[in-house]
């Protein structure tokens, strides 16, 4: 319920300051974005290890209309590589030779984003879809895939280093109510102007 309250607050205000003209050309951006991150995790990451966190990596891209106002919404996807684990198997309940098992979580988002951009100042948010793939690798390799609704929250200061690009940083942080996982990100995004009309 919380989510759906944030939700809701941060479309309104998108949408409330999105009614004055700034600017009367519409365009179409596209951004690609390459992030390193911190993962938190509310559980343990598998039965028997840590909650804690870890380190990892995304890259992702955005396509975005933006109708001359200072409200922009597209769409989103990328791959974001979140933890990697190694364990310890005991061999007496298995017939492997190996003691050592590893495994891996990654996601790849597919979400609609909706932004509010002044100057080069951008605040979104993305609401949607995550693929979670889990990679296991025992002696073989198993893997399992299972769709997880998240939202990722963007902040970026973009310079202009061109007449259609421009490059600055950007802070976005994933969450995953269901896994209980929260991906803070400092990125650098780099945007294309596409089309302007």
């Amino acid at each position: 319920m919380k989510i759906f309250i944030l939700i809701l607050f941060v479309a309104s205000f998108v949408t409330s300051y999105s009614q004055t003209d700034i600017d009367t050309t519409y365009r179409v951006e596209i951004s690609t974005t390459a992030s390193s991150s911190i993962n938190f995790f509310r559980d343990e990451r598998y039965p028997g290890g840590s909650s804690g966190s870890s380190l990892g990596y995304g890259v992702f891209i955005r396509g975005m209309w933006h109708p001359g106002r200072m409200l922009a919404v597209g769409l989103m996807s990328g791959y974001s590589f979140v933890v990697s684990d190694e364990f310890e198997v005991d061999t007496v309940y298995s017939n492997q030779d190996e003691e050592k098992a590893s495994a891996n979580l990654k996601a790849i988002p597919l979400q609609l984003v909706i932004s509010m951009q002044y100057k080069g100042l951008e605040l979104g948010v993305g609401m949607g879809p995550y693929l979670m793939r889990t990679t296991i690798n025992y002696g073989s390799t198993a893997e399992s895939q299972r769709i997880e609704l998240g939202l990722t929250f963007i902040g970026l200061y973009r310079f202009s280093i061109g007449e259609n690009f421009s490059l600055g940083p950007e802070l976005r942080v994933l969450y995953l109510s269901y896994r209980g996982i929260i991906s803070v990100m400092p990125s650098i995004t780099l945007q294309l102007d596409l089309w302007r009309y």
